[in-house]
């Protein structure tokens, strides 16, 4: 996944956390923490919300330029994304999810 992200020059520092309504985050000084919870999902969706805090270590925002970035490295990151958000509550709910 760092070699999509060519303006990542080091493997940023890693937290985990559990988090209620995120799957992760990037700090202001490049920190990504990321939900346990996460590694339950397929992973193209892991995929998606590492890219995603990646991306805000360039852009800590949501702008245009933001999701510019988030379809050069993966441009199906919307399609991933609903497929995430759709089995969000089994997630996080240690409710069984059905094979991929």
């Amino acid at each position: 996944m760092l070699a999509q992200a060519l303006w990542v020059t080091a493997a940023p520092p890693l937290r985990i956390q559990s988090m209620q309504t995120q799957w992760g985050s990037c700090s202001p000084n490049g920190r990504i923490t990321l939900n346990p919870h996460l590694v339950k999902a397929p992973r193209d969706c892991i995929d998606y919300v590492i890219l995603h805090e990646l991306c805000h270590i360039a852009e800590h925002n949501h702008s245009e330029r933001f999701y510019r970035l988030m379809q050069q490295v993966m441009p199906q990151w919307e399609t991933v994304k609903a497929r995430l958000d759709g089995m969000a509550a089994a997630l996080l709910n240690d409710t069984v999810i059905p094979s991929f």
